[in-house]
């Protein structure tokens, strides 16, 4: 018996460290202060259930191997403590459990603000979900627009940010839960539709990190997928004066055209009015 259960663990512990490097069991590599608190409490919350883990295997092997018989007629033996034993064991278990929600607590705290060093510049972005998309909404002003509707430049499905810049997002939903989580910059934030749900993320090395979506959110979930690309300061506004630029034209666009509909409708308006007066005969 004991044997099969030592084979057992064997194997489970060859399995895993057989797994292919896609299928690793560390996270993200973090590339923000949040992203690396979330790492550091993987690591020892993994460290926490495998000791768990592995003393529970350990005592039961102990126990088969001491309390083993090949008398099938044999009364088992009873296993017996002295006084306070399962107190004290159930004192450990109540400390530890307490030592894991108090580190929990302050971790994620912190985990969900990002510090930014003295002096470090700051935007604020509203990330807002639909189905199945991200739309982000800048800080920047758009210019010559011909309707108040519009007071921002604003992007979809990608989010650009500069490096070294503290960026908090508002993040909400129009519709139903989606999900805003780029493991590499920062935690899991859910878009609540009527909520504004608050996160901050600073970007240490420029680069395109891809997000993960963890809510179903109906039959075009697959597609919807947040991606932050992180630049120089200078390539995010160049980014910001190129989205600025094409709301202008569409917007000229637009306005050409509706200014063409109504000469159209006025020269045919005009074209269809009768002819003046007939002159009287005598």
């Amino acid at each position: 018996m004991s044997r099969s259960l030592v084979f057992a663990v064997a194997a489970l512990a060859a399995l895993a460290l057989a797994q292919p490097a896609n299928a690793a069991i560390a996270p993200d590599v973090s590339h923000s202060p949040n992203a690396d608190d979330m790492r550091v409490a993987y690591w020892v919350m993994l460290v926490v259930v495998s000791v768990i883990g592995v003393a529970l295997v350990a005592g039961l092997l102990v126990a088969v191997r001491r309390f083993r018989t090949t008398d099938a007629t044999a009364e088992p033996r009873r296993l017996t403590a002295g006084r306070g034993v399962i107190a004290k064991a159930g004192a450990g278990l109540a400390a530890l459990s307490v030592a894991i929600f108090v580190f929990g607590v302050i971790v994620s705290s912190g985990v969900r603000d990002a510090t930014a060093e003295e002096g470090a510049d700051e935007i604020e972005i509203d990330a807002v979900a639909q189905q199945w998309l991200w739309r982000f909404e800048y800080p920047e002003q758009a210019e010559g627009t011909f309707s108040e509707g519009i007071a921002t430049v604003f992007s979809y499905g990608e989010l650009v940010v500069p490096v070294d810049t503290v960026v908090n997002l508002n993040i909400d939903s129009t519709d139903v839960l989606h999900s805003w989580f780029v493991p590499a910059l920062g935690p899991q934030v859910w878009a609540v539709p009527g909520e504004i749900q608050e996160t901050s993320f600073i970007a240490d090395e420029e680069g395109l990190y891809r997000g993960r979506s963890t809510i179903y959110s109906g039959t075009g979930y697959p597609t919807m997928r947040a991606t932050v690309r992180v630049v120089s300061a200078e390539e995010y506004q160049d980014y910001i004066e190129t989205l600025n630029s094409d709301l202008q034209e569409g917007q000229q666009a637009v306005q050409d055209a509706v200014e063409t509909e109504i000469a159209q409708e006025n020269s045919d308006a005009v074209a269809e009015e009768p002819s003046g007066a007939t002159e009287e005969g005598g």
